[in-house]
């Protein structure tokens, strides 16, 4: 079931038996501290779990090397009009947003706030301005990816 389940996930042979034996030692180390009351569900959870966490840890590296590819590229060391496309998309993506969105954007971003000093600011809780950048981020993404398209 683990060799089963990491497979799944996986989806390639030598990285779910990696993992199913890394889950064969975490299993282990957690039965001596967990009450476990259904053994087959629990284990198939922590399976999944290790899974996605390892799907997790390499969508970080792949995001991290494009990252460092367009750094070195030669926009970066030769700006021109492709950059200032890409700044103007930005922008106008950001006026899309609704106002209150636009301004805790804003806050965060270009005046560099914390999310308590923007809490503050706008007298709303933390975590609705967590959620507030999360969300613009999200709706900003989309909105580049849709007009750098055209």
């Amino acid at each position: 079931m683990i060799y089963g389940t990491c497979l799944k996930y996986l989806k390639n042979n030598a990285d779910a038996k990696d993992a199913m034996m890394s889950i064969y030692e975490l299993v282990s180390k957690k039965l001596k501290t967990h009450q476990v009351d259904n053994f087959k569900s629990w284990l198939y959870v922590l399976t999944k779990n290790y899974c996605l966490d390892i799907l997790r840890k390499k969508s970080r590296r792949l995001d991290k090397k494009e990252t460092a590819e367009i750094m070195y590229s030669e926009q970066i060391y030769h700006p021109d009009s492709v950059a200032h496309d890409k700044e103007m998309i930005l922008h106008a993506c950001i006026e899309k947003l609704k106002t209150e969105q636009k301004q805790i954007i804003k806050s965060f971003y270009f005046e560099k706030l914390s999310y308590h000093v923007i809490a503050d600011r706008f007298n709303i809780e933390w975590s609705k301005v967590r959620s507030q950048i999360q969300n613009g981020r999200r709706m900003l993404k989309n909105c580049i990816e849709k007009n750098a398209s055209k």
